[in-house]
């Protein structure tokens, strides 16, 4: 039986079917299946076999406790103490009931087959280690015969595949002044930037254009963009947090990047304070030239995202977040480097939806391993010591318990995603297994329905979409949509802790918005709150929802930049052109 437990009254093995993805990873979303098999080695009246998954979040941190005493000679001295602090949070959980067999033989086997439907909204699993301490996301399949006799298994959970529409970035002309020595003006520099898709798959590539006009005196010497990583993991008070460059690319010189000479910049400036129209047309111009280099491809590099990155997360104790950086390092010391940043969210590549095959059984990924004893939960790990192997790998294949082909089969338990229990309380305790104290509490009777009930279960779901839809199909929380005020509207938005998401989110409760009647003060609510950059997503995202366009097309166009005009100006065309015949109907 390898590391299966062995007793008396019988042994357990957990067998896990082949998701056939490319690493062996179970997606979000699809069905775990496979099979607990049990043999009883002497005669017994019932075996009856239970089950339950866990998806949990957990971290260390490794700190310093500094503290003071007097020494025999009446001197203070200070000690330092090196201590760690845990924490763990529950983010999925199902029960399953696997069945049970009457009066039993010694030395029968049974095979008791599962299907369980995951969660779409699962994160991936991950580890992240820095500076003595931890953080990292696990699933473990649990079994057990009345209580006794344990055996788990660890396995991989893939978040699932990205939305196949795409989330572009067109960065608006960026101008930015050159300066030498923090006083000195070198003239300027302007540019923009497009990033085809922002939701980048892990493994895939990256299309980014990139466009600048150098009106300085100082030569480029090299742009560059790379994908930035950072994790950061909290336990009680204290924290810790990883930055890491994933990838970089280089950029190509072109004939925009030229420096000008000292007497053109002294001109320019010179038109510039007077405002004259050859320096606005020149301005026009600019603009026009970078937004036409960056929808043509002319500098264009393609970059690899590593398919060990993490998945962009926000939990209650993990969060990782990702960001594209260009950067423009000039020739020369005391020198101003102009940035571009822009936030990207990194997931599980769209292909993989396609890839996925139906789970071929009886092959497992891994036998069962035994769990501590019910006096010794799974609870951190001692504060001199690293992490147990236990606690902190991710599945490993070996190969599948042969003794098991007699077993009798029984009929297969099929549990949905609705029994599944999504987010739980975090707690936090000392290295040495102190108390646990409660640090983040979720609901876990039924929510009163209510605006503010709704903004805190958004602000700790494992999925806010999930969450909004799920509110939105219960009849009793229909009042609370239908009574929405502009301002409780964009507080909703605005409590989406990925900003990826708030496009979406605002999309799909503006339907439900006072009965159907969504009109422009909401659209304009809704821009005022979310980031610059995806001003431009929202409005193509909720206008068509809006009653009242027709009449007040231009107070939502107030709200906007010149280039916001510009971007949206298609949306706004379809969007009235719906409205117009639906008038008309």
């Amino acid at each position: 039986m390898g590391n299966s437990p062995s007793s008396s009254n019988g042994t357990l093995s957990i067998v896990l079917d082949s998701p056939q993805t490319p690493n062996s990873n179970f997606i979000a979303g699809r069905t775990l299946t496979g099979s607990v098999f049990a043999q009883a080695t002497n005669n017994i009246n019932q075996v009856r076999v239970e089950a339950y998954i866990t998806g949990k979040e957990r971290t260390r941190v490794r700190y310093t406790e500094t503290t003071s005493y007097t020494d025999s000679n009446g001197n203070r001295r200070t000690r330092h103490h090196t201590r760690y602090r845990n924490a763990e949070r529950s983010i999925y959980r199902v029960n399953v009931n696997l069945g049970q067999v009457e009066n039993v033989q010694a030395g029968s086997q049974f095979r008791f087959p599962f299907q369980i439907e995951l969660p779409h909204d699962l994160p991936s699993s991950m580890y992240m280690a820095r500076n003595g301490g931890y953080s990292f996301i696990n699933y473990k399949f649990k079994a057990h015969v009345g209580g006794h006799h344990k055996v788990e298994q660890l396995f991989n959970v893939m978040s699932a595949p990205l939305s196949m529409q795409p989330v572009a970035n067109l960065v608006p002309p960026i101008v930015r002044d050159i300066q030498s020595c923090c006083c000195f003006n070198m003239g300027s520099i302007t540019m923009g930037a497009r990033i085809a898709n922002t939701r980048i798959g892990r493994g895939e590539t990256a299309i980014i254009d990139f466009a600048c006009k150098n009106r300085s005196r100082q030569r480029i010497t090299s742009v560059t963009v790379d994908v930035k990583q950072e994790v950061r993991w909290t336990a009680g008070y204290h924290s810790e947090y990883a930055k890491d460059t994933l990838a970089r690319r280089l950029f190509n010189r072109t004939e925009r990047w030229g420096e000008m000479s000292k007497e053109e910049v002294k001109a320019e400036m010179q038109s510039r304070q007077k405002n004259t129209d050859s320096h606005r047309d020149r301005k026009q111009q600019t603009l026009q030239t970078i937004h036409k280099a960056v929808f043509d491809g002319e500098n264009r590099v393609l970059l690899n995202v590593p398919a060990s990155a993490l998945q962009t997360y926000n939990g209650a104790l993990v969060q990782v977040s990702h960001r594209m950086k260009i950067k423009i390092t000039f020739d020369g010391t005391c020198i101003d480097h102009p940035t571009i940043t822009v936030p990207i969210y990194l997931g599980t590549p769209t292909s993989y939806g396609a890839q996925i095959a139906s789970p071929q059984p009886s092959i497992p990924v891994a036998t069962a391993i035994a769990t501590p004893t019910p006096s010794a939960p799974p609870m951190g790990v001692k504060p001199s010591a690293p992490p147990s192997e236990a606690e902190i790998d991710l599945a490993a294949p070996s190969a599948p318990p042969a003794e098991w082909a007699a077993a009798v089969t029984s009929a297969p338990v099929v549990v949905g995603h609705a029994a599944a229990v999504v987010g739980g309380n975090a707690n936090d305790f000392d290295g040495e297994g102190g108390a646990a104290q409660a640090s983040v509490f979720l609901p876990v009777a039924e929510v009163v329905p209510s605006h503010g009930n709704l903004i805190n279960e958004i602000k700790v779901a494992v999925s806010p979409s999930d969450t909004v839809k799920k509110r939105l199909n219960d009849k009793k929380w229909a009042q609370v949509f239908n009574a929405m005020t502009p301002m409780e509207y964009s507080s909703v938005i605005k409590a989406v802790a990925i900003e990826f998401d708030q496009p979406d989110i605002a999309a799909l409760i503006a339907p439900s918005v006072r009965g159907g009647n969504f009109t422009h003060e909401y659209v304009i609510s809704a821009i005022r709150v979310v980031s610059d950059w995806l001003r431009t997503p929202t409005i193509t995202k909720i206008l068509p929802f809006c009653k009242d366009l027709h009449a007040n097309a231009g107070k939502i166009k107030a709200e906007l930049t010149d280039w916001e005009k510009v971007c949206t100006e298609r949306d706004f065309e379809q969007a009235l052109a719906v409205h117009g015949q639906e008038s008309m109907a």
